[in-house]
């Protein structure tokens, strides 16, 4: 008997994030492309420095609320997220808090499939 894995049946996790926008704007983030996860890589530093209470630069505060607009762009319901909205929204703490929520996320997904 032969099996057949198609991929519009998967179950997928994901992370519901609400904005504190006019509209209240909810997402359902999923988990992220390598395009997005080698992004996030790349910000590793910049977010250590950060947690640290270490001073970061206006490009990589910059990089931070792109990969985020990105992050948050793919999504289930294909809501495109900008990141002058999120700089509009989110200040320093609420982008480090989104970064570790995040990574919690992303690390209970991946225990959990295994």
């Amino acid at each position: 008997m032969s099996k057949s894995l198609n991929f519009n049946d998967v179950k997928k996790r994901y992370l519901t994030v609400t904005l504190a926008d006019e509209n209240n704007t909810t997402v359902m983030i999923s988990t992220p492309t390598k395009r997005v996860l080698s992004a996030i890589v790349s910000l590793q530093d910049n977010i250590a420095d950060v947690e640290k209470g270490g001073g970061v630069s206006v490009e990589a505060l910059d990089d931070m609320y792109s990969v985020c607009a990105e992050i948050m762009s793919h999504n289930k319901g294909g809501v495109k997220v900008e990141k002058e909205l999120l700089e509009d929204i989110f200040d320093f703490e609420d982008i480090t808090i989104f970064f570790t929520a995040y990574m919690n996320f992303i690390n209970e997904v991946t225990v959990g499939k295994n």
